[in-house]
Order: C-alpha cells, then sequence, then structure tokens
C-alpha cells in the first residue's frame, strides 16, 4: 500500500475517533441536562446544555432546551437571545414567540407581550398554542385601575435662586420646598389604547423670600393609540402658572409621542410638541409666543441598569425683550443633548447619573449678540421601599455661560424627598 495512502488511513480514523469521543462527551452531557431539567435542577440543567454547546452540539432541541432553562432561572437576557434566534425558524417560531411574550410580562412589558400573542393567533397553526396565547391575552387584558395618583414632596437647598451672576446683588441662596400631586382618570378604553384625563399641580416656595416662588396648575386630555410595533399618544394640556405670588402666564401644549422597540429591549422614542404662551401680567409679555420642540431618543433596558440618549431641537418665536441696557427678540432656536445612566443595585437600591448639554442662540439685534451654554450635571439615588414607595436624595449643579455677561450664573441644588404611587 502507498505510504502516503496509509497516513491518510490513518489520519481519518483518528479524526473519526476523536469526533466520536467529542460527539459522545456533548451528547452524555446533553443527556445529564434532559434529566436535571425533568427533575427541576435548572441550574444543573443550563450547566450541563451549555457544555454540550461548547463541544459542539447544535441542534434547535438543544437551543430550546437551554433558552427554557435560563428563562426558568430568571435570566430573561440570556433566554431572549436564544429565543430570539429560534424565532427564525420556521418549526421553532410560534414556541419561541410564545416564551418571549411570558418574558416581556416578566420584565413588566404588557404591549411587547400582546405582539406576541397576538402574533401566534394570527398564525393559526399551532392550536395548543393559540388557546395558551388567548389565555395570556385575557390575563393581560384585565379591568386597569380607573384611576392612578402620584404624590411627591421635597425639601432642598438652591445657592442661587434667582439664577444670577456671582457678583449681582440680588444673588441669594435659600432653602425650599416642592409639592408635585398628578392624578389621571381612564375615561374609556385602556391607557395604552383608548382616553385618558388628567391634573396636575406642582408648586415650590421658598423660606426666605416667596419673590420667586411658582405655582402652576394643569388640565389635560390624552389619546393613546397603538399602531403595529408604536404605542403613540396625543396630549392637549391647558396650564395657569403664577411667579411671585402673582399670575405669570397660560399655556396650551400640544403632545405627540411614540415609542418602538428596535430589538430585544433597545426602544427608539419620538416626540414633538408645540406650545403657545401667553403672558398674565405685562412684566413678561417677552415670553408670549410659540415654541415647538421635537426629540428622538434611545433607551435600554437590562437586568440591572437603564440608559438613556437624546438630541432635541427646539425653536421660539416669543416676544420682545427689553432691559435697561438694551432690547432683543427673545426667541432662541436651542439644541440639546442629555444622557441618563440608571443602575440597579438590587430592589431598594438604585442610582442615577444625568448629563446635559445646551446651546441657545437668540435672534441678533443692533445692541445685543447673545449666545448660551449650559452645562447640567445631577446625581441621585433612590431607596424603594416598595413599588409604590421610594426616598430620593439629590444634587444638581448647572452652569450658564453667556456672551451676555448677565446671563453667566452658576447653582447647586440639593433636595431629598418622598414619591408615592397610589
Amino acid at each position: 500500500m502507498n505510504t502516503n495512502i496509509f497516513i491518510n488511513y490513518l489520519f481519518a480514523a483518528f479524526i473519526l475517533a476523536v469526533t466520536s469521543e467529542v460527539m459522545a462527551t456533548a451528547q452524555s452531557d446533553y443527556n445529564l441536562a434532559v434529566e436535571s431539567y425533568k427533575a427541576g435542577d435548572n441550574v444543573s440543567a443550563a450547566r450541563y446544555f451549555e457544555s454540550a454547546m461548547k463541544q459542539g452540539m447544535d441542534s434547535i432541541s438543544l437551543k430550546y432546551n437551554l433558552a427554557s432553562s435560563y428563562y426558568k432561572l430568571g435570566r430573561y437576557e440570556a433566554a431572549i437571545k436564544i429565543f430570539t434566534q429560534l424565532n427564525q425558524t420556521i418549526e421553532m417560531k410560534d414556541l419561541a414567540e410564545y416564551h418571549l411574550g411570558l418574558i416581556a410580562i416578566k420584565q413588566k412589558d404588557g404591549s411587547l407581550a400582546r405582539r406576541y400573542f397576538n402574533s401566534i393567533v394570527k398564525s393559526g397553526k399551532d392550536e395548543k398554542l393559540i388557546k395558551l396565547s388567548k389565555k395570556q391575552l385575557l390575563a393581560l387584558t384585565k379591568k386597569e385601575d380607573l384611576w392612578k395618583s402620584v404624590f411627591v414632596l421635597n425639601l432642598g437647598n438652591d445657592n442661587n435662586i434667582s439664577s444670577v451672576a456671582e457678583d449681582s446683588v440680588i444673588g441669594k441662596a435659600d432653602s425650599f420646598y416642592e409639592l408635585f400631586v398628578f392624578s389621571d382618570l381612564l375615561i374609556s378604553g385602556r391607557r395604552k389604547n383608548g382616553w385618558v384625563g388628567n391634573a396636575s399641580l406642582f408648586g415650590i416656595h421658598y423660606s426666605d423670600t416667596d419673590t420667586n416662588d411658582e405655582n402652576h396648575f394643569t388640565l389635560g386630555l390624552k389619546r393613546a393609540i397603538q399602531l403595529d410595533d408604536w404605542d403613540t399618544s396625543v396630549k392637549l394640556n391647558v396650564s395657569k402658572n403664577t411667579y411671585g405670588g402673582e399670575d405669570f402666564q397660560t399655556s396650551v401644549k400640544l403632545d405627540i409621542t411614540g415609542r418602538a422597540p428596535i430589538v430585544n429591549q433597545h426602544y427608539i422614542y419620538l416626540r414633538y410638541q408645540a406650545a403657545d404662551f401667553r403672558s398674565d401680567e405685562p412684566l413678561y409679555d417677552y415670553l408670549e409666543g410659540w415654541r415647538q420642540q421635537a426629540r428622538v431618543e434611545y433607551r435600554h433596558f437590562s437586568r440591572n441598569s437603564i440608559q438613556q440618549i437624546y438630541y432635541e431641537m427646539e425653536l421660539n418665536s416669543r416676544g420682545l425683550l427689553v432691559t435697561s441696557t438694551d432690547a432683543y427678540e427673545y426667541s432662541p432656536t436651542r439644541q440639546s443633548i442629555r444622557g441618563v445612566y440608571t443602575h440597579i443595585i438590587n430592589k431598594q437600591w438604585w442610582i442615577n447619573a444625568d448629563l446635559a448639554y445646551r446651546f441657545s442662540d437668540f435672534l441678533a439685534s443692533p445692541t445685543i449678540d447673545r449666545e448660551d451654554d449650559q452645562w447640567k450635571l445631577a446625581f441621585s439615588a433612590d431607596y424603594r421601599f416598595d413599588k409604590t414607595l421610594k426616598l430620593t436624595a439629590k444634587y444638581q449643579y448647572l452652569d450658564n455661560v453667556s456672551t451676555v455677561d448677565r446671563y453667566t450664573y452658576d447653582k447647586s441644588i440639593i433636595k431629598v424627598g418622598l414619591s408615592k404611587l397610589f
């Protein structure tokens, strides 16, 4: 026999023997995983399934069982990754979507869960899964609370309540309390697909002076609409505001928002707001006019964190601001970018970091050319007693640099407060 042919035979036999041994080991681990899974030992089951996969086993049953083990262990992100892969196969599409729907329920995303279950019902392929999906949909459509309310009370200190330059004689620090009360009523349908009315009250009151006290009272109506993957809403609010104990302004705002998933727990948010302001006091006539804001935002939710970032463009058509030295149109074009990171330490403790930058370009006038750069940095920590009650401590620093000296200032705010959801 030719020597080369003999060597090739030996090499092929060696490869076959090694492959057979590896496959035998992978199959052994798979069998152990199935036994552990049946016995309810999901930790061992996941470990053995992972071992079989690392050794080269790549079957639909292995992926499904591993994803199911992850689901039972609460490792939802890992389970989502595999079920999403299985969702691309014809034979496992409905079963994978059913489990993705169950995970969405666990992650408190009823809208996403309904989309998965509705997809199974529409497919009409598996009667058992269709029946189970209808049961889940019925549970998701149970009667919602007609009323929802939020109460927030904060105590704090502001070292520059008038937001003026450091050398200004009217600069002053003061302690304050903030009160925010919000309540909405489900008029018809569901909160994600129906009519909702709302009312809110916000007030900030200082200890040593009342010239900077503010009160805002708002009434509104919202129409929420689900459009395929998009959760959308159209809101109309009317607000009455006071400043320093005197009438300040009345505003009407139209708010249009939309949210849609990109992939897994990644979402895109869109928002457009048009507002019309009317002065209730001649001193503030320069604020009369309209404002438009358009925002695009990205959010990612994971087990231990939430990341948010948005860009916003703002256009204004306001009145004439007259000061002791000059006059100019108060109609800035503003661009903002903001990022918020939330780290979930455990069910009780959440910490937040918030960084924002805003550039404001005011219309040029014969006597003034104003541009502002504003940075805002905030850190906060939440202690959540339960899902409805939390204690929050927050520090915020704001720095505004302007080409007009009197609008250059910085301030620090510290506050602590309680919020309660009813």
